[in-house]
């Protein structure tokens, strides 16, 4: 069964899968080349594997999910809502462009980035125990983490070669003991933190469904007295699965580095002088964040090609190699 959705423009089919293809693995399987991938969606109780397909057609950009396994109405619309929301099918862009787009420094990169909506996550726990695993730790250890708890926690869905995951459900890390984590090389404060949090939601005492209808001063003042979840962490969760439009995490050492380049400062800017600046860009500054992330991210690459271009060819001289 198969279900169309289409795309709100401007929508950048190649920059999503560049996102995509960034993804754990274990819960989301991407074609290397093609603009498809495939994803266990919890949807009305049940988890359902589905592929998604971005497609070009004469009325624009489109994702066409095909459902792999038979749904209810229910199921169905749940699936449609949970891709549209990963894709930021509610975000129009066009208002963004407008208003900064004659901005001196942030106005320049907007051209190369054309396009491009925040990749979200809507499943909310999955967010949030991922960003607690994350929490000052290596990128690829923490990847290696979720991997783990996911294989280990979660459920299994075999299509055709390949097995997905979906992420491990709040119950059956509440069953946990910390303990029964560390042999997955979790350290036990880590554990408990996991643990912990997912007790709170998984008796009722912590409702993350109802997260998006609050305010963010509210939704932090429910998450902070939470162990484990600090700042850093809500900032996470607000840009990346409740999907706010307009917040700027100027802690964020990524966006530090990606303003110090832009702007031609000496060193990193400070947090106070970072929100000065993206003042003018409300009620779009978590796009403006996640585009200053994106160039950062070309940035380096560009650096690193360059850097690799003016290495010696081996055996011979860099000036013999560049005449050859």
């Amino acid at each position: 069964m198969k279900e169309t959705i289409p795309l709100l423009t401007p929508f950048s089919i190649e920059r999503t899968m560049v996102a995509v293809r960034g993804q754990n693995p274990r819960l989301v399987l991407a074609h290397p080349e093609y603009p498809v991938f495939t994803k266990v969606i919890p949807a009305e109780g049940r988890d359902i594997p589905v592929t998604v397909s971005l497609v070009e057609t004469d009325q624009g950009p489109a994702a066409e999910v095909d459902l792999l396994q038979a749904c209810n109405s229910k199921e169905t619309e749940a699936v449609r809502a949970y891709v549209g929301k990963m894709l930021s099918n509610h975000v129009d862009l066009r208002p963004f462009y407008a208003q900064l787009q004659d901005e001196p420094v942030i106005g320049s990169i907007l051209p190369g980035l054309h396009g491009l909506k925040i990749l979200l996550e809507p499943n909310l726990f999955q967010n949030l125990v991922r960003t607690i695993i994350g929490q000052q730790m290596n990128l690829s250890f923490a990847a290696s983490l979720v991997s783990r708890i996911t294989e280990q926690y979660g459920t299994t869905v075999t299509i055709g070669d390949h097995t997905l995951y979906s992420f491990p459900k709040p119950e059956a890390l509440a069953a946990l003991e910390p303990d029964e984590l560390l042999p997955l090389q979790f350290s036990r404060r880590k554990a408990e933190y996991i643990t912990g949090l997912a007790r709170q939601v998984a008796d009722g005492s912590l409702d993350l469904n109802a997260m998006p209808d609050l305010a963010d001063e509210e939704i932090f003042n429910r998450l902070l007295p939470i162990r484990g979840v600090g700042k850093w962490t809500v900032e996470c969760f607000l840009l990346f699965s409740v999907g706010r439009t307009d917040f700027f995490p100027a802690d964020d050492i990524g966006l530090k580095n990606a303003m110090k380049v832009l702007w031609g400062f000496d060193s990193q800017p400070a947090s106070p002088l970072m929100l000065e600046i993206s003042r003018g860009w409300s009620p779009w500054r978590s796009y403006a964040a996640y585009y200053l992330w994106a160039w950062l991210d070309d940035w380096k690459l560009r650096q690193k090609q360059e850097k690799e271009q003016k290495k010696p060819v081996r055996g011979k001289s860099a000036r013999k190699a560049s005449e050859e």
